[in-house]
């Protein structure tokens, strides 16, 4: 795999082949809110929520929290089919209910023909132990356990992107800053380790990669605490990283900002787009609640285009990317004051090429949900934490 580069122009959601065609002329604007079939699975929160061409898969996620208790991790997962408004149980995911539901944040990418899902500390294990990481097969509906090279062991998978070949994962122990990267490829099903040298004194605690236009971007979060009397010092920061041959990566950091979170990057086919972030100050800082614009970022040289707030911007919404515009959706808190509302679910919609925000309608109820919704190519689907099912379309 010396020769190794990435497929230009390949979908980070999902292989081509099971990404429906985005709509590119569809009138959002216009959409309303349909209730569509409850999932079959007991309520839970922050599911792992992904399509399959044009089915929804509904994956593991947290049961029975409460106030006090995390609850538990489950194995069970259901697929719906937006062609027949019908939902179905898949196979459970073997091992997985092991996780601690107190470190529960899966992370999933498409792997080829097989779906990758992983949590918690990757380990070489014996048979039928959960392994951190395994692939689902939706043709042959089954799951097999991802054994990741030793060199990942003990480490968390924070991000996982698909370059139409290989599947590159980037792993963290935030504790002990530890980074490991790792290209896997499906038609051999082996690993090859690709850790970056990072630059001196920039130690990882986090870490989020893209596939986009030819090469893979890592962006590595780092700090550097320094015991002082009386307390500490910490400076914290953001490595930039590209790579375009396999296992040969370049500082690309520039002007990158330095003091922010990077949240959700997605390809869109022409730019990679950054959904709005908190401040990035460090592991043990307590930042401000502030909020900061998401941007469009030129994947070959990592210019910004700032996307303005709009009416969520105090929130740091969700963007979903629907083909041709960015739908924000707030999932996570609530502000009020003179002049200004914004509820859970709100929903406003930028179109790029008009430079305009619009006000969209929240779903009925307001229905509490734990995962971003899902752009199908004509709709946006929505799961929320009780089961309900909802469609945004035309």
């Amino acid at each position: 795999m010396a020769a190794w580069l990435v497929a230009a122009g390949c979908a980070v959601a999902g292989p081509a082949a099971r990404t429906a065609a985005y709509a590119r002329a569809a009138p959002v604007s216009g959409f309303r809110w349909s209730v569509l079939a409850s999932s079959p699975l007991a309520p839970r929160s922050s599911a792992v929520l992904v399509m399959d061409g044009g089915t929804l898969l509904e994956l593991s996620g947290l049961t029975g929290a409460t106030n006090t208790s995390a609850g538990k991790v489950s194995a069970d997962a259901a697929a719906f089919d937006p062609a027949t408004g019908r939902w179905h149980r898949i196979a459970s995911i073997p091992g997985i209910a092991a996780s601690s539901p107190d470190s529960w944040n899966p992370v999933s990418a498409w792997a080829g023909r097989e779906l990758l899902v992983a949590n918690g500390p990757l380990r070489s294990c014996a048979a039928g132990c959960w392994t951190g990481a395994a692939l689902y097969d939706p043709a042959a509906n089954r799951w097999s356990a991802l054994t990741p090279p030793k060199q990942l062991d003990g480490l968390t998978v924070d991000a996982a992107a698909w370059t139409g070949r290989e599947l590159v994962v980037a792993a963290v122990d935030g504790n002990r800053q530890r980074l490991g990267v790792a290209d896997y490829d499906p038609a051999t099903r082996r690993w090859q380790v690709i850790t970056p040298a990072l630059p001196r004194k920039h130690p990882p605690r986090m870490a989020e990669l893209v596939a986009a236009d030819g090469r893979v971007i890592l962006w590595s979060l780092w700090d550097r605490v320094i015991p002082m009397k009386g307390g500490f010092s910490e400076y914290a920061g953001v490595d930039v990283l590209a790579m375009r041959q396999l296992g040969t990566w370049r500082n690309v950091t520039g002007k990158w900002p330095q003091g922010q979170l990077v949240a959700s990057p997605v390809f869109t086919g022409t730019a990679i787009l950054i959904s709005p972030g908190q401040i990035w100050c460090g592991w043990y800082c307590i930042p401000p609640f502030t909020w900061n614009p998401g941007y469009f970022a030129n994947p070959a040289t990592l210019a910004r285009t700032v996307i303005p707030l709009g009416p969520l911007g105090e929130v740091n919404p969700a963007f979903i990317w629907t083909g041709d515009a960015i739908i924000a959706v707030n999932l996570d808190s609530e502000v009020s004051g003179p002049g200004i509302s914004i509820q859970l679910d709100d929903m406003a919609l930028w179109d790029p090429a008009s430079r305009h925000w619009t006000r969209l309608p929240a779903p009925p109820g307001r229905p509490a949900m734990s995962v971003t919704p899902l752009w199908t190519g004509t709709e946006l689907l929505a799961l929320a934490d009780d089961g309900h099912l909802l469609s945004f379309h035309g």
